[in-house]
């Protein structure tokens, strides 16, 4: 099946901190992304969770995400960028490679309004770009009942 990137899109974070703030938004979590945060900053998961993270109901269940700072700064963003970068989430690993920002041409190029890097630097393959979209779309955030 023929797409509009069969040859490739080029992408090259330039450190503008755009995806990590500036706007509302969520950073859901694996069980995995959790674990790999807490064990990176030294806590035990529980600890991780009261911490950082915000519960956002979905239903009759809870998501977790990352809390926002001030300005809608991610709660790992500081002065030199990304404090926890080695051990990042999927969802922050993989973007700007997720379906909704690959819906189209169109859609990556609205995306690229906000991300100066989107068009620039390293040529991602096709082969890559499916790799990471399945890597975000193939895991679940991570559930907590509403009563926890």
């Amino acid at each position: 099946m023929e797409c509009f990137y069969d040859g490739g899109l080029k992408f090259s974070c330039t450190g503008c901190r755009y995806c990590c703030g500036v706007e509302p938004g969520y950073v859901f979590l694996t069980r995995d992304d959790a674990e790999r945060l807490a064990s990176h900053i030294g806590i035990c998961l529980d600890e991780f969770i009261k911490v950082y993270c915000r519960k956002v109901p979905m239903g009759s269940i809870s998501y977790i995400s990352l809390l926002e700072k001030e300005h809608n700064d991610c709660i790992f963003l500081d002065d030199n960028g990304c404090s926890v970068y080695e051990a990042r989430p999927i969802q922050c690993m993989t973007y700007p490679f997720w379906a909704s920002i690959l819906e189209s041409r169109q859609t990556w190029k609205e995306e690229a309004t906000s991300c100066p890097g989107i068009g620039k630097g390293r040529l991602y393959t096709r082969e890559e770009i499916d790799s990471m979209v399945k890597l975000k779309e193939g895991v679940e955030p991570m559930v907590v009942n509403n009563r926890d």
